[in-house]
C-alpha cells in the first residue's frame, strides 16, 4: 500500500510563514498549508497544529516538517523539503483511519509512530 491510501489531490496554499491565520477559512477540502522556506521548527508547527485540533473540532490538522523524519517500513513518511500542515474533515479522516485498520497496513508502521500520528486531533 502507499503512505497514504486514500490520499488525493488537496487543495494548496503557499505562505510565508505557518501561523494561526492561515486556518481562518477552513472549507471541507483537504487543504495542505505549505511554507514557501523553511521558517518554522517543527516544535513550532507542532504547537499549531495541536492548538488548531482543540480550536477546530471538525477538522485534524497533521504537521509535516522537513527536520523530522519518520518512517514505515524503512519509507520515509515526510515530504523531506518543507514545512507544511494538513488540513482535513475529522470525519474523513476517521472514514479512511476505520478502513485502513480492516487490512495490515497498520502492521508495518513502529507504534511510537502511530501514537503520535493518532493523537492529532484526538
Amino acid at each position: 500500500m502507499s503512505i497514504c491510501p486514500f490520499a488525493k489531490l488537496p487543495n494548496i496554499i503557499v505562505v510565508d510563514t505557518i501561523n494561526e491565520s492561515c486556518f481562518e477559512d477552513l472549507t471541507d477540502e483537504i487543504t495542505v498549508y505549505v511554507e514557501s522556506a523553511v521558517n518554522s521548527t517543527f516544535e513550532q508547527l507542532d504547537a499549531i497544529a495541536r492548538k488548531q485540533n482543540e480550536i477546530n473540532p471538525t477538522h485534524v490538522f497533521l504537521p509535516d516538517h522537513p527536520h523530522k523524519k519518520n518512517y514505515i517500513n524503512g519509507i520515509e513518511t515526510g515530504n523531506g523539503h518543507l514545512p507544511l500542515i494538513i488540513a482535513q474533515t475529522r470525519r474523513e479522516l476517521a472514514e479512511a483511519r476505520d478502513e485502513i485498520s480492516k487490512t495490515d497496513y497498520y502492521d508495518y508502521w513502529d507504534e511510537k509512530y502511530l501514537a503520535e500520528i493518532r493523537s492529532y486531533g484526538n
